[in-house]
Protein backbone atom coordinates (compact mmCIF):
# COMPACT_ATOMS: atom_id res chain seq x y z
CA UNK A 1 0.00 0.00 0.00
CA UNK A 2 1.61 3.21 -1.13
CA UNK A 3 2.13 5.82 2.03
CA UNK A 4 0.19 9.02 2.31
CA UNK A 5 2.33 12.17 2.00
CA UNK A 6 1.02 13.48 5.43
CA UNK A 7 2.97 9.97 6.62
CA UNK A 8 6.33 10.35 5.06
CA UNK A 9 6.64 14.27 6.45
CA UNK A 10 5.49 12.26 10.03
CA UNK A 11 8.32 9.72 9.26
CA UNK A 12 11.11 12.98 8.13
CA UNK A 13 10.16 14.90 11.04
CA UNK A 14 11.07 12.01 13.31
CA UNK A 15 13.89 10.98 11.29
CA UNK A 16 15.55 14.79 11.10
CA UNK A 17 14.31 14.83 15.74
CA UNK A 18 16.23 11.87 16.45
CA UNK A 19 18.12 10.40 13.41
CA UNK A 20 16.23 6.64 14.06
CA UNK A 21 14.01 5.45 10.89
CA UNK A 22 10.10 4.35 10.79
CA UNK A 23 9.91 3.86 7.24
CA UNK A 24 11.27 1.25 4.50
CA UNK A 25 15.38 1.74 3.53
CA UNK A 26 14.19 3.67 0.88
CA UNK A 27 12.58 6.67 1.98
CA UNK A 28 16.04 7.33 4.34
CA UNK A 29 18.12 7.77 1.58
CA UNK A 30 15.42 9.71 -0.08
CA UNK A 31 15.30 12.29 2.99
CA UNK A 32 18.92 12.41 3.78
CA UNK A 33 21.50 11.39 1.49
CA UNK A 34 23.93 12.15 4.32
CA UNK A 35 23.03 10.05 7.23
CA UNK A 36 25.20 8.33 9.16
CA UNK A 37 22.94 4.73 10.00
CA UNK A 38 25.90 3.80 12.36
CA UNK A 39 25.53 6.76 15.35
CA UNK A 40 22.55 8.52 14.12
CA UNK A 41 24.28 11.42 13.02
CA UNK A 42 23.58 13.50 9.46
CA UNK A 43 27.42 13.84 7.67
CA UNK A 44 28.35 15.90 4.78
CA UNK A 45 29.83 13.11 2.78
CA UNK A 46 33.43 13.17 1.94
CA UNK A 47 33.74 16.32 4.39
CA UNK A 48 33.21 14.45 8.09
CA UNK A 49 30.47 17.36 9.28
CA UNK A 50 28.70 15.99 11.79
CA UNK A 51 24.95 17.39 12.55
CA UNK A 52 23.22 16.73 15.28
CA UNK A 53 19.93 14.48 15.65
CA UNK A 54 18.93 14.28 19.06
CA UNK A 55 21.84 12.37 20.48
CA UNK A 56 25.11 13.53 22.16
CA UNK A 57 27.00 16.95 21.12
CA UNK A 58 25.83 19.82 19.39
CA UNK A 59 27.27 22.07 16.22
CA UNK A 60 28.63 25.50 16.72
CA UNK A 61 27.30 28.68 14.78
CA UNK A 62 30.70 28.41 12.90
CA UNK A 63 29.63 24.27 12.17
CA UNK A 64 31.72 22.97 13.73
CA UNK A 65 31.11 19.09 14.52
CA UNK A 66 31.38 18.32 18.16
CA UNK A 67 32.50 14.70 18.15
CA UNK A 68 29.79 12.34 20.92
CA UNK A 69 31.39 10.22 23.35
CA UNK A 70 31.66 7.17 20.71
CA UNK A 71 33.75 9.65 18.46
CA UNK A 72 36.35 10.39 21.09
CA UNK A 73 36.80 6.81 22.35
CA UNK A 74 39.71 4.90 21.57
CA UNK A 75 39.52 1.99 19.39
CA UNK A 76 35.58 3.68 18.84
CA UNK A 77 34.22 4.16 15.77
CA UNK A 78 36.85 6.27 14.19
CA UNK A 79 34.63 8.78 13.70
CA UNK A 80 36.60 11.63 15.21
CA UNK A 81 38.63 12.73 12.21
CA UNK A 82 35.29 14.19 11.46
CA UNK A 83 35.52 16.36 14.54
CA UNK A 84 36.73 20.50 14.37
CA UNK A 85 39.72 18.69 16.95
CA UNK A 86 41.37 15.96 14.44
CA UNK A 87 44.86 17.46 13.21
CA UNK A 88 43.36 17.34 9.52
CA UNK A 89 40.79 20.55 10.19
CA UNK A 90 42.63 22.95 12.20
CA UNK A 91 46.24 24.24 12.27
CA UNK A 92 47.76 25.79 15.62
CA UNK A 93 48.39 29.12 16.12
CA UNK A 94 50.70 30.44 18.72
CA UNK A 95 49.26 33.22 20.69
CA UNK A 96 50.91 36.29 20.49
CA UNK A 97 50.84 39.60 22.84
CA UNK A 98 47.76 41.21 22.39
CA UNK A 99 45.91 38.43 20.92
CA UNK A 100 42.18 37.19 22.37
CA UNK A 101 40.01 34.75 21.35
CA UNK A 102 37.58 36.92 19.57
CA UNK A 103 40.99 38.52 17.53
CA UNK A 104 41.92 34.83 16.45
CA UNK A 105 38.19 33.79 15.65
CA UNK A 106 38.61 36.52 13.23
CA UNK A 107 40.87 34.96 11.23
CA UNK A 108 37.97 32.78 10.07
CA UNK A 109 34.42 33.82 8.46
CA UNK A 110 31.87 32.92 10.43
CA UNK A 111 34.08 31.50 13.30
CA UNK A 112 33.21 33.10 17.14
CA UNK A 113 35.58 33.50 20.35
CA UNK A 114 32.70 30.85 22.03
CA UNK A 115 33.27 28.12 18.78
CA UNK A 116 36.93 28.82 19.18
CA UNK A 117 36.77 28.43 23.41
CA UNK A 118 35.00 24.87 23.15
CA UNK A 119 37.37 23.68 20.27
CA UNK A 120 40.16 24.30 22.58
CA UNK A 121 38.55 23.00 26.22
CA UNK A 122 38.17 26.33 28.08
CA UNK A 123 36.18 29.14 28.71
CA UNK A 124 35.66 32.36 26.70
CA UNK A 125 36.29 34.65 29.37
CA UNK A 126 39.78 32.90 30.41
CA UNK A 127 43.22 34.70 29.04
CA UNK A 128 45.20 33.37 27.08
CA UNK A 129 48.65 33.02 27.66
CA UNK A 130 51.73 33.99 25.74
CA UNK A 131 53.25 31.09 23.70
CA UNK A 132 49.67 28.83 24.37
CA UNK A 133 48.83 26.75 21.31
CA UNK A 134 45.14 27.32 19.82
CA UNK A 135 43.68 24.78 17.65
CA UNK A 136 42.19 27.12 14.47
CA UNK A 137 39.66 24.98 12.07
CA UNK A 138 40.39 25.49 8.24
CA UNK A 139 38.34 27.99 6.97
CA UNK A 140 37.60 24.75 4.31
CA UNK A 141 35.90 22.79 7.20
CA UNK A 142 33.95 25.15 8.55
CA UNK A 143 32.49 26.54 5.13
CA UNK A 144 31.96 22.57 4.40
CA UNK A 145 29.82 22.18 7.45
CA UNK A 146 27.67 25.51 6.89
CA UNK A 147 27.03 24.71 3.41
CA UNK A 148 25.68 21.38 5.01
CA UNK A 149 23.68 22.77 7.72
CA UNK A 150 21.94 25.53 5.16
CA UNK A 151 20.84 22.68 2.43
CA UNK A 152 19.15 20.71 5.35
CA UNK A 153 17.57 24.39 6.17
CA UNK A 154 16.57 24.46 2.31
CA UNK A 155 15.23 21.48 2.19
CA UNK A 156 12.90 21.82 5.01
CA UNK A 157 11.74 25.16 3.70
CA UNK A 158 11.15 23.63 0.61
CA UNK A 159 9.50 20.66 1.58
CA UNK A 160 7.27 22.89 4.22
CA UNK A 161 6.03 25.34 1.08
CA UNK A 162 5.43 22.84 -1.28
CA UNK A 163 2.75 20.74 0.65
CA UNK A 164 5.58 17.86 1.64
CA UNK A 165 6.69 17.76 -1.81
CA UNK A 166 10.48 17.09 -2.03
CA UNK A 167 12.51 18.96 -4.83
CA UNK A 168 14.12 17.49 -8.09
CA UNK A 169 17.08 17.08 -6.51
CA UNK A 170 16.95 16.49 -2.91
CA UNK A 171 20.80 16.59 -2.11
CA UNK A 172 21.29 19.99 -3.84
CA UNK A 173 17.62 21.81 -2.84
CA UNK A 174 17.47 25.29 -3.91
CA UNK A 175 19.43 27.80 -1.44
CA UNK A 176 17.47 29.14 1.12
CA UNK A 177 18.16 32.32 0.21
CA UNK A 178 16.65 32.01 -3.36
CA UNK A 179 13.94 30.44 -1.79
CA UNK A 180 12.70 33.78 -0.22
CA UNK A 181 13.56 36.06 -2.61
CA UNK A 182 12.02 33.90 -5.15
CA UNK A 183 8.60 34.10 -3.26
CA UNK A 184 6.22 36.85 -1.67
CA UNK A 185 6.71 39.80 -4.93
CA UNK A 186 4.37 42.28 -4.52
CA UNK A 187 2.85 43.92 -7.48
CA UNK A 188 2.72 47.81 -8.05
CA UNK A 189 1.09 49.14 -10.76
CA UNK A 190 2.05 52.60 -12.10
CA UNK A 191 1.96 54.92 -15.77
CA UNK A 192 0.12 51.78 -16.84
CA UNK A 193 3.09 49.60 -15.91
CA UNK A 194 3.18 46.84 -13.27
CA UNK A 195 6.28 46.05 -11.35
CA UNK A 196 6.93 42.97 -9.17
CA UNK A 197 9.18 43.82 -6.46
CA UNK A 198 10.84 40.62 -4.14
CA UNK A 199 11.34 41.08 -0.27
CA UNK A 200 14.44 43.25 -0.23
CA UNK A 201 12.63 45.50 -3.05
CA UNK A 202 14.35 44.99 -6.09
CA UNK A 203 12.33 44.88 -9.23
CA UNK A 204 11.90 41.08 -10.99
CA UNK A 205 9.34 42.15 -14.09
CA UNK A 206 8.21 45.08 -15.35
CA UNK A 207 5.60 44.61 -18.47
CA UNK A 208 3.17 47.04 -19.73
CA UNK A 209 2.13 48.57 -23.11
CA UNK A 210 4.10 51.87 -23.82
CA UNK A 211 3.02 55.31 -24.41
CA UNK A 212 4.77 57.95 -25.40
CA UNK A 213 5.49 60.82 -22.95
CA UNK A 214 4.69 64.46 -23.74
CA UNK A 215 6.37 66.52 -20.46
CA UNK A 216 9.25 63.09 -19.73
CA UNK A 217 10.26 63.22 -16.05
CA UNK A 218 12.87 62.13 -13.84
CA UNK A 219 13.61 61.64 -10.37
CA UNK A 220 17.54 62.46 -10.35
CA UNK A 221 17.67 61.23 -6.74
CA UNK A 222 16.50 57.68 -7.56
CA UNK A 223 18.85 57.43 -10.61
CA UNK A 224 22.12 58.76 -8.40
CA UNK A 225 21.11 55.71 -5.33
CA UNK A 226 19.65 52.76 -8.06
CA UNK A 227 21.81 49.96 -7.19
CA UNK A 228 23.68 51.04 -4.08
CA UNK A 229 25.45 49.05 -2.10
CA UNK A 230 26.50 47.26 -5.22
CA UNK A 231 26.63 49.59 -7.95
CA UNK A 232 29.76 50.09 -9.50
CA UNK A 233 32.10 52.96 -10.65
CA UNK A 234 30.84 52.69 -14.78
CA UNK A 235 27.25 52.46 -13.98
CA UNK A 236 24.54 54.42 -14.80
CA UNK A 237 21.31 54.86 -12.94
CA UNK A 238 18.91 53.43 -15.57
CA UNK A 239 15.79 53.01 -16.02
CA UNK A 240 13.59 49.66 -16.57
CA UNK A 241 11.07 51.73 -18.60
CA UNK A 242 12.82 54.86 -19.86
CA UNK A 243 10.77 58.54 -18.88
CA UNK A 244 10.09 59.30 -22.30
CA UNK A 245 7.61 56.10 -22.58
CA UNK A 246 6.08 57.69 -18.96
CA UNK A 247 8.11 55.19 -16.89
CA UNK A 248 7.55 56.29 -13.07
CA UNK A 249 9.60 58.77 -10.84
CA UNK A 250 9.93 55.78 -8.41
CA UNK A 251 13.04 53.78 -6.97
CA UNK A 252 11.41 50.31 -8.59
CA UNK A 253 11.95 51.46 -11.80
CA UNK A 254 15.34 52.25 -11.38
CA UNK A 255 18.74 50.12 -11.28
CA UNK A 256 22.40 50.00 -12.13
CA UNK A 257 23.06 49.74 -15.26
CA UNK A 258 26.63 50.21 -16.79
CA UNK A 259 26.72 53.49 -18.72
CA UNK A 260 27.61 51.73 -22.07
CA UNK A 261 24.92 49.33 -21.95
CA UNK A 262 22.77 52.21 -20.97
CA UNK A 263 23.48 54.19 -23.61
CA UNK A 264 24.46 51.96 -26.26
CA UNK A 265 22.52 48.83 -27.60
CA UNK A 266 19.35 49.26 -24.81
CA UNK A 267 18.89 53.34 -26.41
CA UNK A 268 18.78 51.90 -29.73
CA UNK A 269 16.35 49.31 -28.28
CA UNK A 270 14.18 51.86 -27.19
CA UNK A 271 14.78 54.29 -30.03
CA UNK A 272 13.10 51.27 -32.17
CA UNK A 273 10.60 51.32 -29.49
CA UNK A 274 9.80 54.97 -30.21
CA UNK A 275 9.82 54.60 -33.76
CA UNK A 276 7.08 52.08 -33.73
CA UNK A 277 4.63 54.13 -31.43
CA UNK A 278 5.38 57.34 -33.82
CA UNK A 279 4.31 55.02 -36.81
CA UNK A 280 0.95 54.12 -34.77
CA UNK A 281 1.85 50.81 -33.56
CA UNK A 282 1.09 48.99 -30.71
CA UNK A 283 4.02 47.85 -28.30
CA UNK A 284 4.08 45.85 -25.37
CA UNK A 285 7.31 45.09 -23.44
CA UNK A 286 8.28 42.34 -20.67
CA UNK A 287 11.41 42.99 -19.03
CA UNK A 288 12.92 40.54 -16.34
CA UNK A 289 16.38 41.03 -14.82
CA UNK A 290 18.15 38.65 -13.09
CA UNK A 291 20.37 39.11 -10.10
CA UNK A 292 23.17 37.18 -8.02
CA UNK A 293 21.95 36.69 -4.45
CA UNK A 294 20.98 39.42 -2.87
CA UNK A 295 22.71 41.83 -4.86
CA UNK A 296 20.64 44.72 -5.67
CA UNK A 297 22.71 45.01 -9.07
CA UNK A 298 21.35 42.92 -11.96
CA UNK A 299 23.67 40.91 -13.87
CA UNK A 300 21.66 40.23 -16.88
CA UNK A 301 18.34 41.58 -18.74
CA UNK A 302 15.51 39.31 -20.97
CA UNK A 303 13.99 41.72 -22.67
CA UNK A 304 10.60 40.63 -24.93
CA UNK A 305 8.20 43.21 -26.93
CA UNK A 306 5.47 42.77 -29.14
CA UNK A 307 4.74 45.20 -31.84
CA UNK A 308 1.33 44.46 -32.97
CA UNK A 309 1.48 41.08 -31.64
CA UNK A 310 4.64 40.31 -33.32
CA UNK A 311 7.32 38.95 -31.10
CA UNK A 312 11.22 39.40 -30.22
CA UNK A 313 13.54 39.04 -27.68
CA UNK A 314 16.79 40.26 -26.39
CA UNK A 315 19.64 38.87 -24.23
CA UNK A 316 21.62 41.39 -22.14
CA UNK A 317 24.46 41.29 -20.16
CA UNK A 318 24.54 44.23 -17.89
CA UNK A 319 28.10 45.51 -19.16
CA UNK A 320 29.96 47.11 -21.30
CA UNK A 321 28.53 46.60 -24.76
CA UNK A 322 27.51 48.85 -28.19
CA UNK A 323 28.25 52.33 -29.01
CA UNK A 324 27.33 55.72 -26.56
CA UNK A 325 24.65 57.82 -27.91
CA UNK A 326 24.92 60.17 -25.54
CA UNK A 327 22.33 60.61 -22.30
CA UNK A 328 18.67 59.49 -22.28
Amino acid sequence: MQRTMSGERAAFNHYLRTGRRVAPVAIEVKFNPWHDEENGRFTFAGQGRYFPAGGEGKTGSAGMARPSRAATVPGGSGRNRNSADHPENHSLHVVQPGDSLSRIAARRKGLTARDLAWLNGQSVDQPLAVGQRIKLPHQAYLDAGRAARNRFLALAHYMDTHGGKFPPNVAHPPSLGSQILDSNWKRKVKNGYAFDIDVIARNRRTFGHLSLAVSPSRSRRNQAQAGKPDRLGDDDGGHFIAARFNGPRDSFNHFAQNANFNRGSYRTMEDSWAAELRAGHNVFVDIKPLYHGASKRPYHLTVTWYVDGRRSIKEFPNEAKGAKNGKR
